[in-house]
């Protein structure tokens, strides 16, 4: 099994829904998914230009994205939480000296996303998000990596996994979470959810699981 993983939010725009969602897929191969979303890119790799999901130049490769979840192994995974939903209270986990813990929201999130999967009948999952900053410097990574370890290894002892945190620039499967994770983007801060009800089965969901 293979997860990849990547987040979006909204923090600034108060006109819109103000939220952090972690968004990807889980495939069973991912050498067959690396070469299809690799001559996916071909024609758009140019010199000195990182593909990336928020750059316009790319957005004709965004649909591309969304036609590789026709493989039947593959499945869209999203954990969205709007900040409003989170009580705003002097003993709550999610606030730190008055404001907003992202890295604690983030953790959690990502928490709550792998309690709706199925690791069962699974021996392995290698396991790669997104790297980005922490509170705390490499201290908070440290922190970051080892809840979410401590987490796997009690839920699932049968269960062998390999967990990373990397840069998209460094992966093409997590290149291909960030345009996975973009549409979501797009898909919550507009609330247009007609994907979700053509995708079906394709999709494991939650939203607002934080109080």
């Amino acid at each position: 099994m293979y997860i990849y993983l990547d987040e979006s939010y909204n923090l600034k725009d108060r006109s819109k829904k103000q939220f952090v969602s972690i968004n990807g897929f889980m495939a069973l191969d991912e050498k067959i998914l690396f070469k299809r979303w690799k001559n996916y890119r071909q024609p758009f790799l140019i010199k000195k230009r990182r593909i990336h999901a928020t750059d316009s130049f790319f957005d004709e490769l965004r649909p591309k994205a969304l036609e590789l979840t026709d493989r039947h192994d593959l499945i869209l995974l999203s954990a969205f939480q709007i900040l409003q939903e989170i009580s705003f209270k002097n003993n709550n986990v999610y606030f730190y000296k008055g404001k907003l813990d992202f890295d604690r929201i983030y953790c959690d999130l990502i928490i709550e996303l792998f309690k709706q999967l199925d690791f069962k009948d699974h021996k392995k999952a290698k396991i790669i998000i997104d790297s980005r900053k922490h509170r705390g410097g490499i201290l908070g990574k440290k922190h970051f990596e080892q809840k979410i370890m401590n987490f796997l290894q009690t839920e699932y002892e049968q269960m062998n996994f390999q967990f990373k945190m990397q840069p998209s620039s460094t992966d093409i499967l997590l290149e291909l979470a960030d345009f996975i994770s973009n549409i979501f983007y797009r898909i919550y801060i507009d609330g247009d959810g007609r994907l979700f009800q053509n995708l079906g089965f394709k999709i494991v969901q939650i939203k607002n699981p934080l109080k």
